[in-house]
């Protein structure tokens, strides 16, 4: 599946829907939030923050891994807005490292639907 526009947070009003009152799951890589949404579909949204990596480069690419990541798993995160925010340390980490820690805040997301 593709990682379209409406596969986004984009606007203020829809972080803080997530904001408000969100499901957490967190690992020393990443904290996600994530809460129902009313739609058929997942969104994502990214907070890379300059304080927690200092580099362009290095946040550019955490962002590219996290869609990713994102674009494999959207069938399985069927209606949640997720926000994901970096820790200080996960910049450093190799590729496969971060895909791995996604992949678990996905499973976790997806069963909690399942298994309410």
């Amino acid at each position: 599946m593709q990682f379209r526009k409406n596969n986004r947070l984009l606007v203020k009003k829809d972080f803080d829907f997530v904001f408000e009152n969100p499901r957490k799951t967190r690992d020393p890589n990443f904290t996600v939030l994530y809460r129902e949404n009313t739609k058929n579909y997942p969104r994502l949204g990214l907070i890379i923050s300059k304080k927690n990596c200092k580099h362009a480069h290095k946040r550019n690419r955490l962002k590219r891994i996290i869609r990713e990541s994102f674009r494999r798993n959207i069938s399985k995160l069927k209606g949640h807005d997720i926000v994901v925010l970096n820790k200080h340390t996960t910049y450093n980490n190799e590729t496969h490292v971060l895909t791995e820690s996604l992949m678990r805040h996905w499973i976790k997301i997806s069963r909690e639907k399942h298994h309410g």
